[in-house]
């Protein structure tokens, strides 16, 4: 298939670095939906522009000893290039692509025992992403991909203390509905 789509449901999962300047550096679990809308610029590439939701989870240990786990949830845009390697009859291919991920942070939840009060630290993350992937198509409306997508912060800007996420690998599901 060799048009665009009028739109993907992207469903992600997958582990990061994730670090609070100066206090801590945990392994995180997240998890993600995004819709995303394609527009095909030349036969083999397209520029993906959308909107989702991340959910990061991780625990850490303070400087005081108190256990805290914590969920961030942020709001993504993420804009990039694929380029499509098709098959000879157009219905399979291999996805490469590349661009830049803009995260703002929309929540920060803690929960310690023995329970104590934390500060919201939000902010806007600017990461850039690698994917790697494969696509299939399933009829003319209808299309899957599944690959990975590595991303790490390139820069942040916080209240208080500086959060990077780093190393990020994530799992995906694409479905992809065409016109």
């Amino acid at each position: 298939m060799n048009n665009s789509s009028l739109f993907n449901v992207s469903l992600r999962s997958g582990i990061s670095t994730y670090e609070v300047e100066n206090q801590f550096k945990s392994v995180a679990v997240n998890y993600s939906a995004h819709l995303l809308k394609e527009f095909k610029i030349s036969d083999q590439g397209a520029l993906n522009l959308g909107l989702g939701v991340n959910n990061f989870h991780f625990d850490f240990v303070d400087s005081n000893g108190l256990f805290i786990n914590a969920q961030n949830t942020f709001l993504e845009l993420p804009i990039g290039y694929k380029r499509y390697t098709y098959n000879e009859n157009r219905t399979n291919a291999f996805v490469t692509e590349l661009g830049i991920l803009n995260r703002l942070k929309l929540n920060e939840d803690f929960t310690t025992f023995p329970e104590t009060d934390f500060k919201e630290d939000l902010g806007y993350h600017l990461a850039y992403m690698v994917g790697l992937g494969y696509q299939t198509t399933i009829n003319d409306k209808i299309g899957f991909a599944v690959g990975f997508i590595y991303s790490s912060d390139l820069l942040d800007n916080r209240y208080d203390n500086s959060n990077r996420i780093e190393n990020q690998v994530s799992i995906y599901f694409d479905f992809k509905f065409f016109n």
